[in-house]
Formats: structure tokens, C-alpha cells, sequence
């Protein structure tokens, strides 16, 4: 399981010089928990014209999980091999799949799961489980519960989604995951009708397409649409994430919510000039730039890295992340 440990120094006087203090980084990524001040660290020189002295007080950050709703088909043809020569059903490979992902990504993220159909017919989907921290283990239940069978009401699947709800919360990056072994039917099948609905809902949903197997692979230019629809297009000539392989579906959805995983960290405290903020990634001073450097957003108290900082915190389970306040941080590149 990804671990990251993240640094913050929070100066309250003065310039900031001293070393940050590394923490764990927090078991529970949803709660805010209280700053929790300690002595000052012993005072260095920062390289400042007055001297740089001053004392800290060091406090957490505290990492802000994305929202990411897994819609998962479990139509009859889920019960086929999804090719490559693999022994097992699509559906088992799924279920290996999901469980890799949780794994790996569940304490990084706010998991839900919508599977369709509902009835093993023509039913929309439920909310099998509700978007929430560290429900993997929820998810995973819920699949083994459950086996292919009946038709493929993929809109309707869509559309419970966004009428409960599920995808709306205005604190975090939401994001919906679809993934599906053939073309809708059950009457509507305006699925890309779906995903600009969620696109252009306040806060905006980008949707990831994972096509299994051969029935997806045999008509890429349907799929390709519901991508660029959720402005997720991969470059190339297939937008979506086609797989072939066992191996091909658990890359896609690691690669999916590898890539996803947040950025942005909540402050223990506000910074009441943000031109006093500076921060570090490994040691190294990060510019404010919105591009490759880091924002700042004083309404929620967010600091959000991007470019190669986030990559760098993304592939990187070891980076450390440091919010220091007090000294003059770089002027902000545009």
C-alpha cells in the first residue's frame, strides 16, 4: 500500500530557517485532524538579509482524497474469457483487477461502486456502495455477491449516478470509472449523452472508459466518443483504455487511479499572506505556478502541486512534501 510522508513547518514569527520535522502521513486521509504544535526547532540561518532567525511550529498536512465511482457492467458476456488465452471469466479478472487497485490505492482515495444491471436485466444499477474512505473492502464484498448475468443498461447505470448524487462534492476532484465488455442496449443507449451531464455539472466529473475484452475492441469508435466526452482521451488512435489480457485490466485501472490520486493538501492553518508561503518537495523550493510549481488556494486553505511535482508525488511513495510560513517564498511564474 502507498505510504507518503509529508512535512509541513509552519512558521509564526519572523523568517523561517529551521529543518521540518518528518511525520507519517495520516491514517485517515478524510478527517482533518487538530494542528498539534510542538517546540521550536532550533533556529538556523535561512539566507536572508535580516538574519533569518526565527523560531517554527511544526503541523500536519493533511491529503485530499478524490472521489472516484467505480460503474462496473456485469452483463451475461462478463461470464466469457476476455481473450489472450486466459482460462478465466471476465468477471474474475475484474474482480483480481478491482482488488489489486484496493490494494494499492484505498487509502488514497474515496471508493463508491454502481453495478449494472440491478435485476440481470434491463434495471439500472444501484449504489452498491456509497462513496466513502477505505471502502475497498465494501467494493470487493459486493462484486463476490455478485455474478454476470443479463443485459447491458449502461446510460441507465450513468443516470443513477448522477441522480443520487454520488459524484457532486464540491471539497474534492471527483471521477467516474467505467468499465464494460460490449455496447449498451435496454432501449437508451445514449451513454456519451451521459458523461458531458457529468462533465458539465458544477463540480465537473471527468469519466475514464475501460473497454473488456474483444466485444469493446470490435468497435473502438463508439467507445473513443464516451472518452472524449469525459475528456480522459488517451493520445493514439484508441482513447480508451482497451484491454485484451488479465494483465491489461489491472494495468488500466492502476494506471487510471494511479494518476488520479490527489495532490492537493488541506493546511492546519491559514496563511493570512500567502506571499509568505514556501514550499518544498524532497528539500527543493517549488515555484507558484499552476503548470509545474504549486497553488495556493486561501478560500479552503489548499495547497495543490502540479506538473512534475505532482508526478513526482504520484510515482513517488517516499517525497516529502513541506509547507513552510514566514519567509518570502518566489515570485509566482504565470
Amino acid at each position: 500500500m502507498n505510504k507518503l510522508a509529508v512535512v509541513v513547518a509552519f512558521a509564526l514569527t519572523g523568517c523561517l530557517g529551521s529543518a521540518p520535522v518528518e511525520e507519517h502521513a495520516p491514517a485517515a486521509p478524510d478527517m482533518l485532524p487538530a494542528p498539534q504544535p510542538t517546540q521550536p526547532t532550533s533556529p538556523v540561518d535561512a539566507g536572508t538579509d535580516d538574519g533569518g532567525v526565527c523560531g517554527a511550529m511544526d503541523f500536519q498536512l493533511t491529503r485530499i482524497p478524490p472521489n472516484v465511482m467505480l460503474v462496473i457492467d456485469r452483463s451475461g458476456s462478463m461470464g466469457d474469457s476476455i481473450g489472450g488465452g486466459s482460462a478465466t471469466t471476465k468477471w474474475t479478472d475484474l474482480k483480481n483487477a478491482v482488488s489489486s487497485l484496493v490494494t494499492n490505492y484505498d487509502s488514497e482515495m474515496r471508493l463508491g461502486a454502481a453495478i449494472f444491471s440491478s435485476d440481470g436485466n434491463c434495471a439500472a444499477s444501484n449504489i452498491d456502495v456509497p462513496l466513502a474512505p477505505a471502502a475497498g473492502q465494501s467494493v470487493e464484498t459486493k462484486l463476490n455477491a455478485q455474478g454476470p448475468s443479463g443485459n447491458t443498461p449502461t446510460a441507465f447505470a450513468l443516470d443513477t449516478v448522477i441522480g443520487k448524487g454520488m459524484v457532486n462534492d464540491a471539497t474534492r476532484a471527483n471521477y467516474v470509472v467505467l468499465a464494460t465488455d460490449g455496447e449498451p442496449n435496454c432501449g437508451d443507449t445514449d451513454v456519451t449523452k451521459r458523461i458531458t451531464t457529468l462533465y458539465n455539472q458544477t463540480p465537473s466529473v471527468k469519466t475514464f472508459v475501460i473497454g473488456i475484452g474483444d466485444g469493446t475492441a470490435s468497435n473502438p469508435t463508439l467507445l473513443n466518443s464516451w472518452a472524449d466526452a469525459g475528456h480522459t482521451a488517451r493520445s493514439g488512435a484508441t482513447h480508451y483504455y482497451q484491454t485484451s489480457s488479465p494483465t491489461d485490466l489491472q494495468a488500466a485501472f492502476d494506471a487510471i487511479v494511479g494518476g488520479i490520486v490527489s495532490c492537493d493538501f488541506k493546511m492546519m492553518q491559514s496563511a493570512p499572506d500567502p506571499s509568505l508561503i514556501r514550499v518544498t518537495e524532497n528539500g527543493n523550493l517549488l515555484s507558484p505556478s499552476p503548470t509545474n510549481g504549486y497553488s495556493f488556494d486561501a478560500s479552503t486553505n489548499t495547497v495543490s502541486l502540479h506538473g512534475a511535482a505532482c508526478d513526482m508525488l504520484k510515482t513517488t511513495p517516499s517525497t516529502k512534501v513541506s509547507v513552510q510560513y514566514g519567509c518570502p517564498g518566489p515570485a509566482p511564474i504565470p
